[in-house]
């Protein structure tokens, strides 16, 4: 479905050439918008900050079904709106979410690369975190008065999700950047913009206050829509009454006029049929009130997916999966030494660290029952990996699913639906999903393949805010044992019951 965002700003050229002189010549610390967009508009849940006295934008209608990157592009000015104009006063430096690291710069700011603690080896060893990491020094170390960032924090950790934190709080110049890490939302945004349906409305403050706002607004909803509700019970109620009360009179009427009335009860007869007249126009009155009575739908709510692990997928070992004196290694680099550990049965366990640490490898070791790994034999398994569907598939979403699990499709599909896909969607061919549709089909088969052990790499890097919300809830529903990695501390906070990091070459119990 093809969605429009129609926004108009008429801020005069003096205004822009006054508010950019101030800004420059005060220093003062930057005020961001944020505008976010709803799971209604596909591929498009996204957070925008922006100077607005920088960029005009004038009658602009844009196609959302490509997504947000899309939206940097045009704003950029890499392609055009099929209507309106952007007005830009200045020139952009675009850090794009995926882009290969072919050229070393010389002219970076050395302090800022040291602080990011990026290797200075060949850049074709670098990991995804290191590779991010430069290209954001090169982007900060040449101030330009426009900056675009396409999800800066993917592959970060949180030191350095912190210091991207620390130098954008005080860059001075439009700001443009799309981000689903609460945590750093919450330290940027000032004002957040809410796009849906063709408009926009904007919310003061951060993430959360934002959150807040968004609560009281559902909130309201829900009473508008209850009293909606009412009133209009008591319309039809009143309605059918009246009618009720109409066809009784008329039929009072034809029996007396078979019975030849009397000329002395002439006049009683013709103030019944007043009367009747009367009552049909009351009725007439309730049914054009009933039509003019504005709709107010009650907003939707997720349901709350119960999971029930058959008997054969029980586990009674208090604690199946244990380390004893674990030595892990990646290469000749120890990541973890003579470690010892045991995860309960039906904890929500989160492993936190630095880029690099042994996080993902310490994962493979469990699941592939790699030496000093002790399991409960009946453990079982499923892992999440964003290759793990067929996009040649001619199945349609649920029949695709239901060959590869054991719940029945109530459940299956309140999985689905929480995770944002819609009726159509459940009965459309796998092949025509998107890319961001089938990450969303990996991570609902992680909950719904036969298993009771689920082993989740990162699992939040490229799903919208609407999609990590209904994992969290996924998450603390299901009652086996969730091993997870994540960098999002939001996540890790709303999910984890137990927290353990890996420092020093030792797994620690952090919470």
């Amino acid at each position: 479905m093809m969605q429009f965002l129609h926004v108009q700003f008429q801020l005069s050229a003096v205004l822009l050439f006054f508010l950019w002189y101030s800004v420059l010549a005060s220093r003062r610390k930057s005020s961001f918008i944020v505008c976010v967009g709803t799971p209604m508009i596909p591929d498009f849940y996204v957070l925008v900050f922006f100077y607005l006295f920088f960029l005009k934008v004038a009658n602009l209608i844009i196609k959302f079904a490509v997504g947000k990157t899309s939206l940097l592009k045009l704003i950029n000015g890499e392609f055009k709106a099929e209507k309106g104009n952007i007005q830009r006063e200045i020139d952009f430096t675009y850090y794009k979410q995926v882009e290969e690291t072919t050229q070393m710069s010389d002219n970076l700011d050395g302090e800022l690369l040291s602080r990011f603690a990026v290797p200075k080896s060949n850049n074709n060893k670098w990991s995804g975190g290191e590779a991010s990491k430069y290209r954001l020094t090169q982007v900060l170390s040449n101030y330009q008065p426009g900056l675009i960032l396409d999800e800066p924090t993917t592959h970060l950790d949180e030191k350095s999700v912190d210091l991207l934190i620390s130098e954008l709080q005080y860059y001075y110049g439009t700001l443009i950047f799309v981000s689903h890490d609460r945590y750093f939302l919450d330290k940027l945004a000032t004002k957040i913009w809410e796009v849906a349906d063709g408009t926009v409305t904007e919310y003061a403050g951060n993430y959360t206050d934002y959150l807040a706002l968004k609560k009281a607004a559902i909130t309201r909803k829900e009473h508008e829509s209850e009293n909606y509700q009412r009133e209009k019970q008591k319309l039809e109620q009143s309605l059918i009454k009246k009618k009720k009360q109409a066809t009784r009179m008329s039929k009072v009427s034809a029996n007396r006029k078979k019975r030849n009335i009397r000329p002395d009860r002439l006049s009683s007869s013709k103030q019944k049929d007043t009367i009747q007249k009367n009552v049909q126009k009351t009725a007439k009155v309730i049914e054009g009130k009933l039509s003019r009575l504005k709709e107010v739908t009650s907003p939707t709510k997720d349901k709350v997916v119960h999971f029930s692990l058959p008997k054969t997928l029980e586990l009674h070992n208090q604690f199946p999966i244990m380390g004893a004196d674990l030595n892990l290694k990646a290469g000749q680099n120890i990541l973890l030494k003579n470690t010892d550990f045991q995860f309960k049965n039906g904890e929500k366990i989160a492993i936190v660290g630095d880029n690099g640490i042994g996080k993902t490898t310490l994962l493979n070791q469990i699941v592939s029952q790699g030496e000093s790994i002790v399991l409960s034999p009946k453990v079982q398994f499923s892992k999440y990996s964003q290759t793990d569907y067929d996009l040649n598939s001619t199945s349609n979403l649920l029949q695709f699913i239901e060959k590869k699990s054991d719940f029945p499709e109530k459940i299956i599909r309140s999985v689905l639906h929480n995770l944002g896909f819609r009726y159509e969607q459940i009965t459309e061919p796998v092949k025509n999903l998107s890319g961001g549709e089938a990450t969303k089909v990996a991570l609902a088969l992680v909950f719904l393949r036969p298993a009771n052990v689920l082993i989740l790499d990162e699992p939040t890097s490229f799903i919208d805010l609407p999609t990590i919300t209904a994992l969290q809830d996924l998450i603390k529903n299901y009652p086996g044992l969730v091993i997870f990695t994540s960098h999002d501390r939001y996540f890790v906070e709303a999910t984890a019951t137990e927290v353990y990091e890996i420092d020093n070459q030792q797994l620690k119990l952090k919470k």
